[in-house]
């Protein structure tokens, strides 16, 4: 089905198996500055699932350059090459291919503990209260020289290429950009010269590693921004990189993370189109005589054969594709598509979860990064009759999981489908693919022997007649709405907003959680013509969605004039609108005209049916799981349902 995907591309003498590549991206797994066990199941698993070429995420050769996240690791001494041998000698094992991505952030880097950031001039990120030193001479030789040792370990270490990390805002960028440049020295001024340190890098790793090895190149080739790096830019840019040091590739990439408006565009949600840079590439391929690969929310093999095929790249960069579903490259080379597990741009699991601080994983698949516990998935020591009690995707994937152990699994559902929440969230505009994480596991269980009973609600005799060995109870929750005097009936909540219950020309949408639910219901309100108002007690509607999507989805409610209120709450409902006091200030403001509040207010647990067993049936082995136990989000939902079924 994919003669140009799976054909083996041979690039300064190694040849990768194929042409899906997981870019190089940070995921928290390493062990401190160390690759660690962790890190090394990661990748040895995406090899085992098929994949052609693996990019270690960025590799900082300065200590200057730690991540602002913690969670890059370091190639700043020889320790590092052990780790190398080790870790390239695991994915050749699994017939793969890795290289390490050497990168110094400069000003997008973390907090220096007694030290400072380090920049081409005294430039603030966004991402940053701090203002870095401006480089001198000697320093900039001196970093030069930190990409050159770093090249020469990862040869060293048995590793199978270099990528130069030119993109995303970091030093070579920063030194690129007029934004981040402001220098009147030989570094500083027209473009030439503000290519200088980039050109000297990349002379310095060809020089320090020779020219049978592989060295290629991460860039840029739009940084976003007003006044920043355009393509007409990279044009020139690239080229010259290439020359300068006999490259081997060209990884497109575009953006920077020093600003949020750029971090939303290059890490994109499912507010972004796929493959979003494939015009670039093309572009790009025919200005530079090497490899060229494409990247930016290409998860369909299908569409990744169709830029391979009309010349637009050389290679294809699936990372989230394969953080969702590792062995996408071994399902796709068999033809069996609809066993894949799509990505959907949630960012939730992989992205979401390195800015909190935490490791990657996908809310799809919960040994995402937890390969070096929960890789293999051990059949039943004793086959059991197991009943799951509700079809939203925590039962559904504890049906599919204990199903695929060999348990007899049956799933009942009090409605005529499954896919529970999420038949809602898909409603709103432009998440639409929300949908498909309920609509992956429902085809794997559509594979599976798995007795479906939907229509029915679940009671303690319908048990009793089922006669299960043990009962995962993932009953949900329903939506929890304040109680107001007066509100009759101008008071919905945000999931009835969605299913179409009335609501009026003008409304408040109050939103008290900061989750997707009182962002996405206001962007599906004002799609309906209606006058929309924001209103939460927090600093900011939508805190706690992930600063990629969150952007987004403020560009939208603010072109749709969605007026925002934080600090604030919903005080009373009066007779001409809605009242509406600041939670520091107490100083009440009326909203007037406002016909209805739509309550995004958070979730109650639907755990009854649990009591009724204990009552009835008390010597039935129960598990609680998913918003059954307490509600939150997604993630949570799957990772119990994958482990209670694990446990059973």
């Amino acid at each position: 089905m994919f003669p140009h995907l799976f054909s083996p591309l041979k690039i300064n003498g190694l040849t990768i198996r194929n042409r899906i590549v997981v870019t190089a991206h940070n995921t928290g797994l390493n062990d401190g500055l160390k690759i660690g066990e962790r890190l090394s199941a990661y990748y040895a698993a995406r090899a085992r699932g098929g994949a052609g070429l693996l990019i270690m995420g960025s590799t900082s050769v300065h200590p200057s350059s730690n991540s602002r996240l913690r969670q890059a690791f370091a190639n700043w001494d020889d320790d590092v090459i052990a780790e190398y041998a080790a870790l390239s000698a695991l994915v050749v094992r699994n017939g793969c291919h890795i290289m390490a991505q050497l990168n110094h952030a400069g000003a997008g880097a973390g907090p220096q503990e007694g030290g400072y950031l380090v920049a081409p001039s005294g430039v603030r990120s966004e991402q940053s209260p701090e203002t870095p030193h401006a480089l001198e001479g000697e320093e900039i030789a001196e970093l030069v020289d930190c990409f050159a040792r770093a090249a020469v370990r990862v040869r060293a270490g048995g590793m199978h290429g270099i990528e130069i990390h030119g993109g995303h805002g970091n030093l070579i960028q920063q030194f690129l950009s007029s934004l981040t440049n402001r220098r009147t020295d030989a570094y500083g001024g027209p473009l030439e010269a503000r290519m200088r340190f980039g050109v000297e890098v990349i002379k310095a790793v060809r020089a320090a590693v020779g020219a049978d090895f592989v060295v290629g190149l991460r860039i840029s080739v739009k940084e976003d921004h007003d006044g920043g790096l355009t393509f007409e830019d990279a044009k020139r840019i690239v080229p010259a990189f290439v020359a300068a040091g006999k490259l081997d590739y060209v990884n497109v990439t575009s953006g920077s993370d020093l600003t949020n408006w750029s971090l939303a565009n290059h890490y994109p949600s499912m507010y972004v189109r796929g493959q979003y840079l494939r015009a670039e590439t093309s572009q790009m391929r025919k200005l530079v005589d090497v490899p060229v690969l494409l990247c930016g929310r290409v998860t369909d093999p299908r569409d990744a054969e169709a830029a391979l095929a009309a010349g637009d790249a050389d290679m294809v960069g699936m990372t989230r594709a394969l953080i969702a579903d590792r062995e996408l490259p071994n399902k796709a080379r068999s033809g069996t598509l609809d066993t894949i597990r799509y990505c959907v741009g949630a960012n939730d699991g992989c992205i979401g979860r390195l800015f909190r601080g935490m490791p990657i994983t996908c809310i799809q698949d919960p040994t995402s990064g937890r390969e070096h516990t929960l890789e293999k998935l051990e059949p039943a020591a004793n086959r059991k009759h197991i009943l799951v009690i509700g079809g939203g995707v925590a039962g559904m994937e504890a049906a599919k999981i204990a199903a695929l152990r060999g348990h007899r699994v049956t799933l009942v559902e009090r409605s005529d489908q499954l896919g529970g929440q999420l038949r809602l969230a898909r409603r709103a505009p432009e998440r639409g693919e929300i949908g498909a994480v309920a609509d992956n596991i429902a085809r794997a269980l559509a594979r599976l022997p798995v007795a479906l009973r939907l229509n029915e609600e679940a009671s303690p005799a319908l048990v009793a007649t089922l006669a299960p060995d043990l009962v995962v109870i993932a009953t949900g929750s329903s939506a929890w709405v304040p109680d107001y005097p007066d509100s009759e009936d101008r008071l919905v909540s945000a999931r009835g907003a969605l299913d179409g219950d009335r609501v009026g020309d003008v409304a408040v949408v109050f939103d008290t959680i900061g989750d997707h639910a009182g962002v996405m219901t206001a962007d599906f309100l004002a799609d309906g013509r209606r006058r929309v108002i924001l209103v939460t007690p927090h600093r900011f509607p939508g805190h706690r969605i992930d600063t990629m999507t969150q952007t987004w989805l403020y560009k939208r409610l603010l072109t749709k004039d969605v007026a925002f209120h934080s600090d604030s709450e919903v005080a009373r409902f009066t007779d001409e609108g809605v009242a509406i006091h600041n939670v520091i200030s107490r100083r009440e403001t009326l909203l007037r005209d406002v016909v209805t509040v739509v309550a995004a207010c958070g979730s109650k647990a639907e755990d009854g049916l649990r009591r009724a067993l204990r009552e009835h049936l008390p010597d039935l082995p129960t598990v609680l799981i998913g918003d059954a136990l307490a509600p939150r989000l997604i993630e949570q939902a799957i990772y119990e349902g994958h482990m209670a079924a694990r446990a059973a």
